[in-house]
């Protein structure tokens, strides 16, 4: 009988597959650009070609990790280098272009005209490949629709093709449902997230009045009882509004653990039934099993908040209150300085050049802009950011206070120079701030302001950062785009938030020890704040400084220490 042989799994081609390839063409342009792309993407994302697999997915993954101007390429190189390395790719494996022009059946072109443009830009893509299957709507089924997802995800290079797939089943859904002529066929989406909190209105009426009257309570500030017996004396200070929407999110949430937990949701009539203890040991647990099973930052905020709220909203009795105290005692989290996601971040700074990079930035990108030879409206973002983060150096703003900042109010000028004021009411610990802005900064902003401003502006405005309407620009907006400058430039992933901690280790670096400093420049309200979240960062400095005291005292006294011996 003749033995059964198995037959292996084919194997994937990587790069030096590709080179190989490569080298069997015959000699001229198209081998020299093909090879040089291959070795410059390899050594962009410091891999060896044997090492990088003809994976679309984990090629897209490595690109995405390159900043081109951080490794020494120009924007329009590195956009070359990607086209190359697709070109080459297709020597070893078929892909699916980028930009499809297979021509639309008759049949999909009737319909896509039908089509809004924002629909009409998503689903063309998937109209032309269902075309070039020969598939036409009336025979359009969920497996088709898969198939294109599938095919665009792991046979095509081009950037976000996970978002890509998704936008176009978020648009075929979408039109299914408000185009009767559209074919009735809906692809389930993945929820991106992961969220528990059913809506308001799933929950009694009396729940709901109950919360909008905890909120209102708090958002007045202190107030006195008629009832002598029961004085309310409520919050020091209104609250913002942004906490109130955020204790509202809290209580709805708690809410919706319960239901999860089993309790009916009839049952929740108001936010007394959140703190009784029997539910709050549910509400936690609930929680706690969504962390793995243990207790975390979020955890620990809503124990800390069903405490409060049940002492001074629902008026529990001491013995009730002091068991809800022993709870949130059970799941709090020691907070003992930066994370470690932070300190990792924060690592490259331990390179001085790295430092100097950092604090050149908003040098480096002027002179980007200064030598771009667009019109000055194509350029207008890029200067606003080099301003937001010549302010972040030597102001550390939270995004807030940064996107907020407004030219008439806040920037005030004297014969000292030109202060950055802004009232502790408009700050998130109330600590008021103001500080000169020292020259190098002063002159990126008014090149800012005088250059390109101007063309950044929609309506009247007075921001110094104006979004739509001539409103101050988001918030979260503009952080995104100082991070993905930061990226551009530099390569490190780094929020608006870590300027904050970089100011302090770059500090505290060359001061070790020096926390009021760090705490005046941040505006912490107590300097424990400061050591908590900066003990250690100057660690590796102060062992430096150590080590070189060492080294001298070795310099100088190490003979005299051996004759020392030697007489002995």
């Amino acid at each position: 009988m003749r033995p059964v042989t198995m037959q292996s799994a084919p194997s994937i081609p990587t790069l030096q597959h590709v080179l190989e390839r490569i080298e069997a063409l015959e000699p001229g342009t198209q081998k020299r650009d093909l090879k040089s792309a291959v070795k410059t993407f390899c050594r962009a994302v410091g891999k060896h070609p044997a090492a990088v697999s003809v994976v679309p997915s984990e090629i897209r993954a490595l690109r995405e990790s390159v900043s081109p101007l951080a490794a020494g390429l120009s924007a329009r190189r590195w956009a070359n280098v990607c086209s190359g390395l697709t070109k080459a790719i297709e020597l070893v494996r078929e892909l699916v272009p980028s930009r499809n022009t297979t021509p639309l059946l008759p049949e999909w072109k009737a319909l896509l005209d039908m089509l809004p443009s924002k629909y009409a830009r998503k689903v063309s893509a998937g109209l032309r490949y269902l075309s070039g299957k020969g598939v036409i709507p009336t025979a359009v089924t969920v497996a088709d629709l898969e198939e294109y997802c599938d095919a665009i995800v792991s046979n095509r290079m081009r950037r976000n093709a996970e978002k890509g797939a998704d936008a176009f089943l978020w648009a075929w859904n979408r039109t299914a449902k408000t185009c009767p002529d559209w074919p009735q066929v809906t692809v389930p989406r993945q929820d991106k997230r992961d969220s528990y909190s059913y809506p308001l209105e799933y929950f009694p009426a009396s729940f709901a009045a109950d919360l909008e009257a905890y909120i209102g309570r708090l958002t007045k500030g202190i107030m006195f009882d008629d009832d002598d017996e029961d004085i309310d004396l409520g919050p020091l200070r209104p609250v913002r509004p942004a906490t109130a929407q955020t204790r509202s999110r809290q209580l709805r949430a708690a809410a919706s653990c319960l239901v999860h937990s089993g309790v009916p949701a009839t049952d929740i009539t108001s936010i007394a039934a959140l703190v009784e203890v029997r539910n709050v040991k549910l509400i936690l647990n609930f929680l706690m099993q969504r962390s793995g099973g243990m207790t975390s930052g979020g955890v620990a905020q809503m124990a800390s908040l069903l405490a409060k709220i049940a002492l001074h909203w629902v008026k529990v009795d001491a013995q009730h209150h002091a068991k809800l105290q022993r709870l949130a005692g059970r799941v709090a989290v020691q907070h003992s300085g930066m994370t470690a996601k932070n300190r990792e971040r924060l690592r490259p700074f331990d390179d001085d050049s790295t430092v100097v990079e950092f604090v050149c930035l908003p040098d480096t990108i002027r002179k980007k802009v200064e030598q771009d030879k667009r019109p000055a409206r194509l350029k207008a973002r890029q200067a606003q950011m080099a301003a937001a983060i010549a302010i972040l150096l030597v102001i550390p703003l939270r995004r807030n206070n940064l996107a907020a900042i407004d030219i008439h109010r806040h920037l005030v000028s004297n014969r000292n120079g030109v202060y950055l004021v802004i009232p502790e009411h408009e700050t998130k610990n109330r600590e008021p701030i103001n500080f000169q802005i020292p020259a190098f900064a002063l002159e990126i902003v008014k090149w800012y302001i005088v250059g390109y401003r101007p063309y950044l502006l929609d309506g009247e405005s007075s921001s110094l950062f104006p979004g739509r309407g001539g409103q101050p620009k988001s918030p979260h907006t503009l952080a995104q785009q100082i991070k993905q400058t930061v990226w551009e430039f530099l390569g490190l992933e780094f929020n608006i938030h870590l300027f904050r901690h970089a100011a302090g280790k770059i500090f505290l670096d060359i001061n070790p020890g020096n926390y009021e400093v760090v705490r005046q420049l941040l505006r912490h309200k107590s300097v424990n704040t400061t050591t908590s979240a900066y003990s250690g960062a100057e660690t590796r400095k102060a062992g430096l400084l150590y080590a070189e005291l060492l080294e001298g005292l070795r310099a100088l006294h190490a003979p005299e220490a051996s004759d020392r011996r030697k007489r002995a």
